[in-house]
């Protein structure tokens, strides 16, 4: 193997992962079991891959948050599949090259210090909420990455009305403004 996991570190990895995981998907995405365990099988072989290619040398995120977004990705992938879920995953290399809009950006981190750079607190944000449970991670990234309006976000998501959306936006700021406020604290 190429990269500094070995084969033990990986098979403890998983078994350490597995009925974490099954559990979150099982819950977040309203999927089967028996799918669960095959999406966290072929998320194990794609994790197994980049791992001999050496594509977790230089991971910015832990592997079990690498991992999860794996898990996640094929999830949504089978829920596109299936016509269950309309909206594309939120992909790591679209956050990284779809830049927020400024002034979005600056009122959701208007409520912390500046002790921390613009490129720290987006980078920051964007590993916040690819971890936030739906809807708010879609919510958020729609809102404030994409511009979208209540009613676009309302019709987008299928909720019944635009209130509903701004009730449960509200709900995922105060979500998120906690754990990123736990962050930076722990970042300074």
């Amino acid at each position: 193997m190429t990269g500094k996991y070995s084969n033990t570190a990986l098979d403890a990895f998983i078994k350490s992962q597995r009925d974490r995981t099954i559990a979150y998907l099982q819950r977040n995405f309203s999927v089967s079991k028996t799918e669960c365990e095959d999406i966290f099988q072929d998320s194990f072989i794609i994790l197994y891959q980049n791992a001999q290619e050496g594509k977790l040398d230089n991971l910015t995120s832990s592997v079990s948050t690498y991992f999860m977004a794996i898990c996640r990705n094929k999830t949504m992938e089978l829920l596109r599949t299936k016509g269950k879920y309309i909206h594309a995953p939120i992909d790591d290399d679209i956050q990284k090259s779809t830049p927020f809009l400024e002034s979005k950006i600056n009122k959701v981190l208007s409520f912390d210090s500046e002790d921390a750079s613009i490129e720290q607190k987006e980078a920051l944000v964007r590993d916040i909420v690819k971890d936030l449970p739906s809807p708010c991670n879609e919510l958020l990234w729609g809102f404030y990455r994409d511009g979208l309006s209540m009613k676009d976000l309302a019709e987008r998501y299928g909720y019944s009305n635009e209130n509903t959306v701004k009730v449960t936006k509200h709900r995922c700021c105060d979500k998120f403004k906690k754990r990123f406020t736990e962050m930076l604290h722990k970042l300074f």
